[in-house]
């Protein structure tokens, strides 16, 4: 048992918050895998308008579960847990009855006119229906994971989410399967019940389970700090989302659901790291809250480490594009990987806007998330109207791309500018100039892969050698560090 001692010893001698940030990571990689992993079999089984009717429905899922939470998981979730240090479990039972009522006004205003809203949305009923009663419980898991991950608490969470991603994905493929040996033309529809049978399930056990253990169901109190402070991310989620999902929403109108499942699958393969990177920075957000009044921390060294790493992982996504759609999807989505470059580019741009947006959060200016969120969105729906028109899908990608980087900057810009007029200090948090090198720098190799896609011995060439120079930078970097703390 010495070494089950060992092993032990030296997992409690890691710092709790690398710990709970490595399990909150290996739990969403863990899960993404899943979903990545069964790509191949439900794009083989499903036709292209199926796989898109799939990307619609998480498409709208996502844009209005953005309004049935009221973004009180976001940024300000964290300014309250500080704030209701000895009441959070009450804290969480009385928002979750404000997410609650939310979710049935918006039930009642989809009940009120059923037709004009399925043709608005383009889903049957059935899985509007689906929609609606996710939207009624998922925000308790949500309150309850950042409760969790605040606390830095993470066995449990990691159990959970872990065990009912696998449940999920497993129900959906063999209840895919089922369907298409019965020869079923509403694969779609089996897929997400039965995936959502799981995750909703949960949610709901956890809904009951705060509303017991909170007891509280209405403290104005609460209500008001929270509003107070989501209120702007409301609206910073709404466009930001818009932002991410309008493209496949103007495809489905302006092309077909056959465009917007070739675009959506691709879409998801080159944002397998933005779930990485969002687990990552759920993590960072507590130290940064905790440590950016303190004269001596490592602020600028760990945020600018994060951008380094996810970056390297978006260029790296970017020239093994061919290759993963090959194993992931068929022929039919072969020709569409020319979309990933920009896609994986613009994605990278989230982690630096959400950076600086961590630091609006903290001061309480979250208006100024939702200013450049709007700005970027409404700029990215007038683009994608003029260009899906004139050149497809194809055109979506890029002005994506635009959008993300307009969001990035200019929340770089009043970040930089509230933080040094609240302290006085000519500093800034982050290491600014090093971020808008990192960034262009991002751009540039990312775009670069479509030149190279035409030969794959240069782009493996190309792969090998940034490789190399990236494992040496690396280690002269770690090098560097150990030789500051000795």
């Amino acid at each position: 048992m010495s070494w089950m001692n060992r092993i032990a010893n030296r997992i409690e001698s890691i710092p709790l918050g690398a710990r709970s940030a490595f399990v909150y990571t290996t739990a969403t990689v863990f899960s993404r895998g899943l979903a990545i992993i069964t790509i191949p079999i439900f794009t083989r089984m499903m036709s292209t308008e199926q796989i898109g009717i799939v990307n619609l429905y998480n498409s709208w899922h996502g844009l209005i579960s953005v309004i049935a939470t009221l973004s009180l998981t976001s940024g300000g979730f964290a300014v309250a847990m500080k704030e209701y240090e000895g009441k959070r479990d009450e804290y969480v039972s009385s928002v979750q009855t404000l997410t609650s009522l939310v979710a049935l006004i918006i039930a009642a205003t989809y009940f009120a006119a059923p037709l004009f809203w399925d043709n608005i949305i383009g889903l049957p009923t059935s899985l509007i229906m689906l929609m609606l009663f996710g939207l009624f419980v998922e925000p308790a898991r949500d309150f309850w994971m950042s409760k969790q991950r605040y606390e830095y608490k993470y066995v449990l969470p990691g159990l959970i989410s872990i065990l009912s991603a696998l449940a999920a994905s497993v129900l959906s493929v063999v209840v895919v399967l089922k369907m298409a040996d019965k020869g079923a033309d509403n694969l779609a529809e089996g897929r997400l019940f039965a995936n959502y049978f799981v995750l909703f399930g949960v949610a709901f056990i956890i809904w009951i389970y705060q509303f017991l253990k909170g007891k509280t169901f209405i403290n104005i109190d609460y209500w008001k700090l929270s509003l107070r402070l989501s209120i702007p991310l409301i609206g910073y989620q709404v466009a930001a989302q818009i932002l991410s999902v309008s493209d496949r929403l103007m495809i489905d109108k302006i092309v077909d659901k056959s465009a917007v499942g070739i675009y959506g699958t691709l879409y998801a393969v080159s944002s397998i790291s933005l779930l990485v990177w969002n687990a990552i920075n759920a993590s960072f957000v507590p130290y940064l809250f905790q440590n950016i009044e303190k004269e001596e921390h490592k602020i600028k060294e760990i945020s600018f480490g994060l951008l380094e790493a996810y970056a390297i992982v978006a260029v790296v996504l970017t020239f093994i594009a061919p290759e993963i759609v090959k194993v992931l999807a068929t022929e039919e989505y072969y020709n569409a990987i020319y979309i990933m470059p920009p896609i994986s580019a613009g994605i990278f741009f989230t982690s630096v806007a959400h950076m600086y947006s961590n630091i609006l959060v903290y001061y309480k200016r979250t208006e100024y998330v939702m200013y450049g969120a709007v700005i970027a969105a409404v700029l990215n729906v007038i683009l994608n109207a003029v260009f899906i028109p004139m050149y497809g899908y194809y055109a979506a990608a890029y002005t994506t791309l635009v959008g993300y980087i307009i969001m990035a900057l200019l929340e770089a810009v009043w970040a930089v500018r509230i933080h040094r007029n609240v302290t006085g200090s000519s500093e800034s948090i982050y290491d600014d100039k090093k971020i808008v090198l990192l960034s262009v720098g991002t751009i540039v190799i990312s775009l670069s892969g479509i030149i190279w896609y035409q030969n794959d011995i240069l782009r493996y060439t190309i792969t090998v050698i940034f490789a190399i120079a990236l494992y040496t930078f690396v280690r002269k970097m770690l090098k560097d560090r150990k030789n500051r703390d000795a």
